[in-house]
């Protein structure tokens, strides 16, 4: 189950919150909008990791791609040939 951790409490207890953090995820807050998520650590987790990333980065321009491929949609076939 996640829990919910402001900055501040983040600042004070960082050392409670590392022994919650390395069995299940905890979301930081600030001014009560989720800026960060704590996840514990694991083996080999770096390809897991750069897929939230690349996740990540496209909701965050989800708006910009959307026009940008709806544009290369309405343009047609495309002449290149493989």
């Amino acid at each position: 189950m996640s829990k919910i951790i402001t900055t501040s409490q983040l600042q004070k207890n960082i050392g409670k919150i590392d022994e919650y953090v390395s069995n299940s995820f905890a979301i930081i807050v600030n001014r009560g909008k989720p800026e960060a998520v704590l996840l514990p650590y694991f083996e080999d987790n770096d390809e897991m990791v750069l897929e939230y990333l690349e996740d990540y980065e496209m909701m965050k321009n989800k708006k910009i791609l959307k026009e940008r491929y709806k544009k290369s949609s309405q343009s047609g076939p495309s002449s290149l040939f493989v």
